[in-house]
């Protein structure tokens, strides 16, 4: 079942893309030559709708990727999606035959809710994946407040968009880019970590900002990789941000153990016990450090006993 409903989503995508192109309106002066402003303005905004469309391909594509069957909840929120999304080519048409803030606020509504809906389906299939229930929790509280964000910014803009339409263009450019590449470091981070445990991975993202040193290194490093040729069969990554980690837990564990000394009672008992846990999680790391150089070791094996093979036969 879930791989018709995919089937049947990217065909009825791909229609949508043919449908916005095909109605591209080619304006000519009465001499028969084309208005290369209108042109490139029309291309621009065709443009728009296309990186919005393609991005919400890739989201969700992703998110069922992750999935092993579509229950009836999902459907439905799909099947709304498909039907908001159908109408993107008439809002883009009125756009490009007419800019004016009215045409603008259909647009922006039109890709409001769109975009409401698709963060739900990922939401909800998210929760689907996860068995860990603290896992599980911690994810969606993070998605719930991407979602609000994401609602709140695009009211904003739409409100914005009443008296500034150029900049407001541009700004619904921009907007379904950055989703892109924000769902590709994503990706990137659940391949680093699919080989971790749940403690593990909770672990990681609780102290994921030491880990990284902050947001924007996390992003640009995490979105630098993915654009690395077999970069996801590469284990020096891990390696490097499991350094990064166990450096980290070392130093909180000597912080810890000189204020030791100036305390007493329950706050030293608390201490204590902060500096038992990451100890212990000191000691998970370096067992997973373990294991994962092991499997390089393997991979490395096998990998010269295929090109030993392939040799012999040539």
């Amino acid at each position: 079942m879930k791989e018709r409903v995919v089937v049947f989503g990217d065909a009825i995508i791909a229609i949508i893309l043919t449908i916005i192109v095909l109605e591209l309106p080619i304006q000519t002066a009465a001499n028969g030559v084309v208005d290369i402003v209108s042109l490139f303005r029309a291309i621009g905004i065709y443009f728009i709708s296309f990186c919005f469309v393609a991005n919400l391909w890739f989201q969700t594509g992703y998110a069922f990727n992750k999935i092993e069957q579509v229950k009836n909840k999902e459907l439905v929120i799909y099947l709304l999606l498909l039907f908001f999304l159908s109408l993107v080519p008439s809002a883009t048409r009125l756009l490009i035959e007419d800019t004016t803030k009215q045409t603008l606020l259909i647009y922006g509504v039109l890709t409001l809710i769109v975009t409401a809906v698709m963060r739900r389906l990922i939401t909800a299939l998210t929760k689907q994946v996860l068995k860990d229930e603290r896992q599980r929790k911690r994810r969606i509280a993070e998605l719930n407040k991407q979602d609000a964000l994401s609602v709140i910014f695009r009211v904003i803009v739409l409100i914005f968009g009443l008296f500034f339409i150029r900049p407001v263009l541009i700004i619904y450019l921009i907007l379904p880019i950055t989703a892109f590449l924000q769902n590709i470091v994503d990706r990137e981070e659940d391949d680093l970590l699919a080989s971790l445990d749940s403690q593990q991975q909770a672990d990681y993202f609780q102290d994921r900002n030491q880990v990284w040193g902050n947001s924007m290194r996390r992003y640009s490093t995490l979105l630098r990789d993915s654009m690395k040729e077999g970069s996801e069969q590469d284990p020096d990554r891990w390696k490097q941000v499991m350094a990064a980690w166990e450096d980290h837990i070392e130093k909180e564990i000597n912080e810890r153990k000189e204020r030791l000394a100036s305390l007493n009672g329950n706050e030293k008992r608390r201490v204590e016990g902060e500096i038992t846990r990451l100890e212990k999680q000191k000691q998970k790391l370096m067992l997973q450090k373990t294991l994962t150089e092991q499997n390089s070791g393997q991979q490395n094996g096998l990998r010269k006993q295929h090109l030993k093979q392939r040799n012999f036969r040539e």
